[in-house]
């Protein structure tokens, strides 16, 4: 094994590969072939318009004010993309959070690599092959939702109706459910490696509290929300180390 192998399996060498232009190369045809679709469903959007009765400006005040609400979530992703990008680098942190647009899943993938792996999401032991582990659970992931989606997608508003005849909210009451019960595995496996992740997840679950009574006052801050609290649980975390815990 040469040199330049042995570097990038411990350390934070692997940010070599995972940085290289060649990956630039890779992602970015996929991102603008997303840009491409995104194109093709606004024309076909303002060409349907006039099917529901909406007038061509009507169609251009929607595109507006839409463009307009992006712009919120737009600089929350950036702001938790950094983070994303410190551990699995540029190219591939761009690919995923542009496809994909929750932070919350990629790294829920890229830890679950990292356990497969034995180490810390970004820890001293997180190499090259824990890197790799990593993004092949992600993109594999993605096939997932594809193949429900394909097979399931069309029938979930049959089964929705069915279970609102028995509790209106049951339905959404089942997929928060779920989303919390997978979070939380998660997070119980991520607070056994010592006490400053306890302290961070605490940190973040109290600040996400409080943001999230904020935003119910003023609603356009929602998006801004799980950015804001990853970095308190951060910043608080990194306190605690400075004092010696």
């Amino acid at each position: 094994m040469n040199t330049f192998l042995l570097d990038t399996m411990t350390n934070g060498g692997y940010l070599e590969v995972a940085n290289d232009p060649m990956l630039w190369v890779c992602v970015i045809p996929v991102v603008i072939v997303e840009m491409i679709q995104a194109a093709l469903f606004i024309k076909d959007a303002m060409n349907a318009g006039e099917i529901v009765g909406l007038t061509k400006q009507d169609c251009k005040t929607a595109m507006r004010a839409g463009a307009i609400c992006t712009i919120g979530p737009g600089l929350s992703m950036f702001t938790v993309m950094v983070a994303f990008m410190s551990i699995m680098g540029g190219p591939f942190a761009w690919l995923r959070l542009s496809i994909i647009g929750t932070i919350t899943t990629e790294t829920l993938g890229a830890t679950a690599g990292a356990t497969a792996m034995g180490v810390d999401l970004g820890g001293p032991d997180y190499g090259i092959n824990a890197f790799t582990c990593s993004v092949w659970v992600i993109t594999l992931n993605t096939w997932g939702f594809f193949i429900v989606n394909l097979l399931f997608a069309h029938k979930m508003e049959k089964v929705k109706v069915a279970m609102e005849k028995y509790d209106i909210r049951m339905f959404n009451t089942i997929g928060g459910c779920l989303m919390i019960g997978c979070v939380a595995q998660f997070l119980a496996g991520q607070c056994v490696g010592g006490f400053t992740k306890i302290v961070a997840a605490v940190a973040g679950f109290l600040a996400m509290l409080g943001l999230r009574l904020i935003s119910k006052k003023y609603p356009k801050f929602a998006e801004f929300t799980l950015g804001i609290a990853l970095i308190i649980g951060i910043l608080v975390a990194q306190a605690f180390v400075e004092m010696g815990f």
